[in-house]
């Protein structure tokens, strides 16, 4: 009798609404708590967007004591400014190459591996080391593969009566050269990602599949996998694309932005103009635009996230 009294008192307890005071309370402690968080992403992330706005809106030079505001003079210049535009066109045109291939591989590697119980870890690891290694470092390495005169894919080439391509010093070929290692250094990333997304995927599902007449392994991609998956495909994607469009340490390693401005990325002017050429005030400018279009994949994310996916 009394265990029931008491377990009667608790749900009053609950029941009961809690007061105004007591809710006031509640919101100072939810804001005390929270204030750490709230500084760091202010001092971190909100104010330096806002002085690199601010900075981008004079004419600073890097060593100079003095500025003057100028408005929207960088941001005209820019318009004007045929470097701007090709390192833009650049960017894209690597984004378009290494996004769909890396995320295409892994959705079918991963398909692969999923089936699989012993060697799987293997393969992941496996996969999974280029993303670990330090890209400078394997830029290097992938300098030697794709030389045209030394390489081992020249060599190749030439064995077989072939022309050796140089995809590092072809002004033709550096931006593909560049996808390839841009490529290589993603597939394992997106590779986990869509592993992670194929725990949703129930096995009754797919043996139900097969029961159907859905065998063969692109009937499973087509029609159960990548349906399925489609939640975690639109995060691979907005992923890959923030990172292509993040490319510079190939570009500043093995082709400084050329030849002739072949391989020249958005990022990689950003350096250049505000760094090498001082120009803090039009490199922020840059710098700014890089943030819109970094925020335009993070917003497109967002939205088609909380919409119910199908392919």
């Amino acid at each position: 009798m009394t265990h029931t009294l008491s377990m009667a008192d608790e749900s009053l307890a609950v029941a009961m609404p809690v007061s105004k005071n007591e809710g006031a309370g509640y919101k100072i402690h939810g804001y005390v708590f929270s204030a750490p968080a709230f500084l760091l992403l202010l001092a971190t992330v909100i104010a330096p967007i806002v002085v690199v706005f601010i900075v981008s809106l004079t004419n600073y030079k890097l060593g100079r004591a003095s500025l003057s505001f100028i408005g929207l003079g960088n941001y005209t210049k820019l318009l004007q400014d045929p470097y701007f535009w090709n390192a833009l066109k650049n960017s894209a045109i690597y984004t378009a190459i290494v996004v769909p291939v890396s995320v295409g591989l892994a959705l079918i590697v991963a398909a692969l591996l999923s089936s699989r119980t012993r060697s799987r870890r293997v393969y992941e690891v496996i996969y999974f080391l280029p993303v670990t290694s330090t890209l400078t470092a394997m830029s290097i390495v992938w300098s030697y593969l794709l030389n045209g005169n030394i390489g081992p894919l020249a060599t190749l080439m030439t064995s077989l009566g072939m022309k050796p391509l140089d995809f590092l010093a072809d002004s033709d070929l550096a931006l593909f050269g560049l996808a390839i290692i841009g490529t290589w250094h993603m597939l394992g990333f997106n590779l986990i990602l869509f592993l992670a997304g194929f725990t949703t995927i129930s096995k009754e599902l797919t043996e139900a599949a097969q029961l159907d007449g859905i065998d063969s392994f692109w009937d499973r991609i087509r029609y159960i996998i990548w349906p399925l998956i489609a939640p975690t495909t639109i995060v691979v994607v907005a992923i890959s694309c923030i990172q292509a469009f993040q490319a510079f340490d190939t570009v500043a390693v093995l082709t400084n932005g050329g030849p002739y401005g072949a391989t020249e990325m958005l990022l990689y002017k950003i350096n250049q103009d505000s760094f090498i050429g001082l120009k803090a005030g039009y490199g922020s400018a840059l710098t700014v635009i890089y943030l819109i279009l970094i925020g335009l994949f993070s917003i497109f994310q967002v939205m088609a996230t909380n919409k119910k996916a199908h392919f």
